[in-house]
């Protein structure tokens, strides 16, 4: 079953599943439910700024902060029409973090055939927390397999996609797959050449509620966002841990920069510099790493669902058994 972060809920009693779009019940189609980062570690306060709840009535997500105003996030994500966005947050059930409401939320044309992204825009900038820059198509160059990223999200942390979780958690993996061309695994034939990437595996995954939410890459610049968690790999034995699919950044620059109605910041590949007044510092886990400034340049083509950040404790997504591929929201 392929993961998405989006796909199923389950009830606070574990005993209900709510209701899914027609998209996750179409066994023609990729099931987009999300599940938690599995095999990982808690995220310690401050470390990954940008990596923002998605928050719903109906549940929740992971994005990243990329400009303000703007989230990226899951295709997928949209349908559950999130109002509330937290980030610099460990646990979005707390006190802590900052919080902007929904303006608008956008999914890509198609998104269940092609790329899994959706944009929010924000009714107000995001304060004291730095965007992430975002891979472009200079990132992409060396990218290659066997390559670590991270996997930063909200999601479970049970690879039978069971139970409930509200804290950050984090994990390396490798990219296992860098174009997702490999057959049988699950790759949109909509996102072909190489909008897509594998990572993950051997017990090592996103899962339901990291739908949507960062996959960062470590360069010299400092550390980008280059993936949107997606969902699981077909035919893996768990719901989560197999691996993932991840949508990549470089090929949908252009489409999120005119959707946001504003240039994001983005990886210019130009050097390796990072930002002295960059709050966050460089290196891994720091909120921008270089001085570059919103600039629009040349680009090259998991959910749970839950209480949605009132305060109130999360329903997660549960796993639709019996032959959907699942999402990971």
């Amino acid at each position: 079953m392929t993961r998405t972060l989006i796909a199923a809920l389950l009830a606070l009693t574990s005993t209900a599943v709510a209701e899914t779009s027609s998209s996750a019940l179409d066994m023609n189609r990729p099931d987009y439910s999300a599940t938690p980062v599995i095999n990982g570690t808690a995220v310690p306060t401050g470390k990954w700024p940008d990596a923002v709840a998605v928050l719903s009535a109906q549940g929740s997500c992971t994005g990243t902060l990329i400009a303000p105003d703007v989230v990226l996030t899951a295709g997928h994500c949209a349908d559950p029409a999130p109002t509330t966005v937290i980030a610099n947050t460990t646990n979005y059930n707390g006190t802590g973090g900052v919080r902007a409401t929904v303006k608008s939320v956008t999914a890509y044309p198609n998104w269940e055939n092609t790329y899994d992204i959706a944009i929010i825009v924000l009714n107000a900038p995001m304060v004291g927390v730095t965007p992430r820059r975002v891979g472009a198509a200079c990132t992409f160059q060396t990218f290659a397999d066997n390559m670590m990223v991270h996997l930063v999200g909200f999601g479970l942390t049970d690879s039978s996609g069971q139970g409930d979780n509200t804290t950050l958690r984090e994990a390396s993996a490798p990219i296992i797959d860098a174009d997702c061309s490999s057959s049988g695994k699950g790759c949109s034939a909509g996102a072909l050449p190489a909008g897509e990437f594998i990572a993950g595996g051997s017990g090592t995954d996103s899962c339901y509620g990291d739908s949507g939410g960062p996959v960062y890459l470590d360069t010299p610049r400092g550390t980008v966002v280059v993936g949107a968690v997606s969902r699981g790999l077909d035919n893996s034995a768990t719901p989560c841990g197999g691996g993932g699919i991840y949508v990549r950044t470089d090929k949908v620059l252009q489409w999120i920069e005119a959707t946001a109605g504003k240039p994001v910041m983005k990886d210019s590949c130009a050097g390796d510099v990072t930002n002295p007044e960059d709050e966050n510092g460089g290196g891994s886990g720091s909120g921008g790493g270089s001085g570059e400034e919103y600039v629009a340049s040349e680009i090259t083509g998991g959910c749970s669902t839950g209480t949605g950040g009132t305060g109130g404790a999360a329903v997660v997504l549960a796993l639709l058994l019996g032959g959907l591929r699942r999402r990971r929201r």
